[in-house]
């Protein structure tokens, strides 16, 4: 292994565990989220919740104050709903994203460990090359070479 593949490997490996962090993190945003939600839809199955029924001879009387304060809690609400599906929408992002570079960095490490396994092979037919005895073959001269093969037999 070279010096090169050394820092890439460790490269990815750093990258593999940013990709966890990140993962991590998500994860936690992702049951916050999910939490926020449940209190979101109780609040909203208990303003849904028919309100117990007053005596006939009662009227209820509300006042303006009134109205504008459950004007403003449904605007809050309404807010809120929609900061909820914006990050919801940001998570199905972040998660194709990183799905997507998740990716990319298997890739990254099959090509890696195939440049390894030539360059083992290729180390290997060196150390063999060079533990092997050297065959000298007698050179012919630039004048003897072309005689040859007009002298030599064919078959």
């Amino acid at each position: 292994m070279t010096a090169h593949d050394n820092q890439e490997a460790a490269h990815l490996e750093k990258l593999r565990a940013q990709l966890t962090t990140d993962m991590e993190a998500m994860q936690e945003k992702e049951a916050s989220l999910r939490e926020y939600e449940q209190r979101l839809r109780l609040l909203v199955d208990h303003a849904h919740q028919p309100q117990p029924q007053h005596a006939p001879a009662q009227y209820l009387v509300t006042s303006a104050a009134d109205t504008r304060a459950i004007e403003a809690e449904w605007e809050k609400y309404n807010r809120a709903h929609a900061l909820l599906e914006a990050a919801r929408r940001g998570l199905a992002d972040d998660r194709l994203a990183l799905k997507d570079r998740e990716e990319k960095v298997q890739a990254r490490e099959i090509e890696v460990a195939r440049r390894e396994a030539w360059v083992k092979v290729r180390e290997q037919e060196l150390a063999a090359a060079a533990a092997a005895p050297v065959e000298t073959k007698p050179r012919p001269s630039f004048v003897s070479a072309p005689l040859r093969h007009l002298f030599s037999r064919p078959g």
